[in-house]
């Protein structure tokens, strides 16, 4: 059982992801904006981050790079999600994408738990 932590203005899509992570047996936390999604990381020290891209007031890549300067999470696993934007470009977007991937939404089940699995399974520096 892991810790995750889903940051997302949309509450759907974190209903959603919590129920399908629940019945793999993992531990969920949720947030529903920037602010609030770093203040809960730091608290619970999630193992993996799912992150929407596009939020209110800010853009997922902007924090990512907060995350990754917090020792609590600088080495934590992010799963960007979005709906809207190029996989290319938000991975150029960050400054060391080591350690995170991108879905597109509407993500497909299998890929979502093949991924989460493979991300959770993954060496942390």
């Amino acid at each position: 059982m892991a810790r995750v932590l889903i940051i997302d203005d949309d509450y759907e899509i974190i209903a959603i992801l919590t129920e399908i992570l629940r019945h793999e047996n993992h531990e969920v936390s949720s947030a529903g904006e920037p602010i609030e999604g770093m203040q809960t990381a730091r608290k619970v020290k999630p193992d993996l981050i799912i992150l929407d891209y596009h939020m209110p007031g800010n853009t997922g890549s902007h924090l990512f790079e907060s995350l990754r300067r917090n020792n609590a999470t600088k080495s934590t696993p992010i799963l960007f999600m979005s709906g809207e934007a190029d996989p290319a470009q938000v991975m150029g977007e960050v400054s060391d994408s080591a350690g995170a991937r991108f879905l597109p939404k509407p993500v497909k089940l299998e890929e979502f738990r093949r991924t989460i699995r493979e991300m959770l399974a993954e060496p942390r520096a």
